[in-house]
Parts: structure tokens; sequence; C-alpha cells
């Protein structure tokens, strides 16, 4: 398979961090609306790195069908589990295959997308 579109995004963790202390779960709702508590069972200390990872997750997928000329929406990104069951769904999974990485640390967390279609 060729790649068709590739995505990649950096988000601050202290920035998630503050979202967090101003909006609580409404920030949550608004940028992960399909939240199934996983970030919330982090050790503490962790949930803003595991909020932002998720939300450069999203991101990187928009840039990555950008570059495949389809239109996708943040709230079009669905991003489930974590660790190695992190489970992602979009409108397209049945055009197109993908593979991705996130990570986080202390200051920044970091995704990666790659996207294919489907023959």
């Amino acid at each position: 398979m060729t790649p068709v579109g590739v995505g990649v995004d950096i988000v601050s963790v202290k920035r998630v961090k503050s979202l967090l202390e101003k909006y609580g779960r409404a920030f949550v709702k608004k940028v992960l609306p399909e939240d199934d508590g996983y970030c919330g069972r982090k050790r503490k200390g962790e949930l803003a790195g595991c909020y932002a990872a998720r939300f450069a997750l999203k991101e990187a997928f928009v840039k990555a069908f950008s570059q495949a000329d389809v239109k996708v929406k943040i709230t079009d990104v669905k991003v489930s589990g974590g660790g190695e069951s992190l489970k992602v769904e979009t409108p397209y999974d049945n055009v197109f295959h993908y593979l991705f990485s996130i990570s986080h640390e202390k200051e920044y967390a970091v995704a990666f997308v790659v996207l294919f279609k489907r023959l």
C-alpha cells in the first residue's frame, strides 16, 4: 500500500492542564465526546498528558485526511481505549487504512498518522 496522507501534531500538556482546570468535564466533552474514561484511570499527574495525546491524534488525523483531499472534522475522529488497545474510528474506515502513534511526556504530547487507501 502507498501512503496517501500523513499528519503530525504536537500539543502542550500545560495548555491542556489549564483547560481542564478551567472547564473540567466540559472541555473533555467538547474535544473527546467519545471519552471512555481511559485517561481518568491513569496515574495522578498523567491526566492532562493523556488528553493532550488524544487531541494531538485527532488533529494529526485531520491533517492526514486533508492531504488525501478528504474533509474530516476533529469531531469525526473517535479515540477510545489506550495502551495496546488504543482504537480510532473515522467515517472513512472502509476506504482508508491507517497507522498511528502517540506519545506524551511532561511538557508535550505528539501524534503521527500515516493514511493508506484501501485496495
